[in-house]
């Protein structure tokens, strides 16, 4: 899930002139909605650095509820694998050649399905795919190309179908080869664990059960969850104010964010520290708050001070056909190592110590 963070200082205004033809964005069987690019904003950053104003800006997004999956192909005598993350400010990058291509695919579990650069795959054959919604109304039809093979870390994939979308504006901030987006949709058929703090993505080999192939070593969560949905895209409960909340996973959003129409009650835990003014293409600017939850819990583990966007999240939650409350990305990665298993719906968190109350 992407958008656009560009910050405002008192010496320079950092606008993103967004061409709407060249940033074209149609997604298929994508969710990319909130990846926050924080302009000169390291992984290790103090939040307190950031200026007190910026503008928020949304590509031209499309999403559709189409939902796939694709199945690697192992080394027989292998029964898990780890894959390097590499990082481009908090985005995850995974090493990867699509067709012959090298470069790298963000990890964004926001995405519903496969997203490929049209930069580097132009000349794929393209069918016309369905149709989509957008976050400021229909984008009709869109297209779709068939690749032959992607390769990263010691995993294959064979024969996919993947939706073409134009993502240099990702490659031009963040200054690296973007050849596309990958979420759940590679690896719905194993377990998945998402250690952000070590950069490392573990996938294990399964049965039709859910278990482990090979039982030398376990996951010890310090809190589980039953997974809900049967999408490519993780739901998970969080409890804010001392309400239950419904939150999904966005490994490629850079901040976490927070619905609008949440309770008072809710509302009042959070700490607004500035103004943003967010943007959909053709589409005059909203302005949205920022600032920082101050009760956030999951299981019996507090998570303080995490930053958050407010905004309306209406959309998304028509997309998922599930109600939304907000969208947890790096901001709470970085507390946590996470556990997901879609075959037997089992989420498992283990809190890394000292990053909790």
């Amino acid at each position: 899930m992407i958008f656009l963070y560009q910050m405002i200082n008192l010496d320079q205004i950092f606008r993103m002139r967004i061409n709407q033809t060249k940033y074209r964005i149609i997604f298929s069987a994508v969710l990319v909605v909130a990846s926050v690019f924080l302009t000169s904003f390291s992984p290790h950053s103090a939040s307190s650095d950031l200026p007190y104003g910026f503008t928020v800006s949304f590509p031209n997004t499309t999403f559709s509820a189409q939902s796939y999956s694709y199945e690697p192909v192992f080394d027989q005598n292998a029964d898990s694998v780890i894959i390097p993350l590499k990082r481009a400010g908090r985005l995850f990058l995974i090493e990867a050649k699509v067709d012959g291509e090298a470069g790298n695919l963000v990890f964004d579990t926001g995405a519903n399905g496969l997203v490929l650069n049209s930069t580097y795959f132009r000349n794929h054959l393209k069918s016309e795919g369905g149709a989509s919604n957008a976050i400021n109304g229909s984008m009709g039809a869109m297209e779709r190309i068939f690749v032959n093979q992607i390769e990263f870390a010691d995993l294959t994939y064979r024969k996919l179908a993947a939706d073409v979308a134009n993502l240099g504006h990702i490659e031009n901030r963040r200054g690296v080869k973007i050849l596309g987006l990958v979420g759940f949709c590679m690896m719905r058929n194993l377990e998945v664990v998402i250690d952000a703090t070590n950069n490392e993505l573990k996938l294990f080999r399964i049965d039709k059960s859910g278990n482990r192939l090979s039982q030398k070593s376990t996951f010890k969560p310090d809190h589980t969850q039953k997974m809900e949905g049967n999408t490519n895209i993780l739901f998970m409960r969080g409890v804010m104010g001392g309400k239950v909340l419904n939150f999904c996973l966005d490994t490629g959003a850079e901040t976490n964010t927070i619905s609008r129409d949440l309770s008072k009650k809710v509302m009042s835990t959070l700490t607004i520290t500035r103004r943003a003014v967010l943007k959909g293409v053709g589409t005059a600017g909203n302005e949205v708050l920022f600032g920082r939850m101050n009760d956030f819990s999951m299981g019996n583990k507090q998570i303080p001070g995490m930053e958050m966007v407010i905004t309306n999240l209406d959309a998304l939650s028509e997309v998922y056909g599930m109600h939304i409350d907000g969208m947890l990305g790096y901001n709470f990665m970085e507390h946590t190592v996470m556990c997901v298993n879609f075959v037997n719906k089992q989420l498992g968190i283990r809190f890394m110590k000292g990053k909790e109350k």
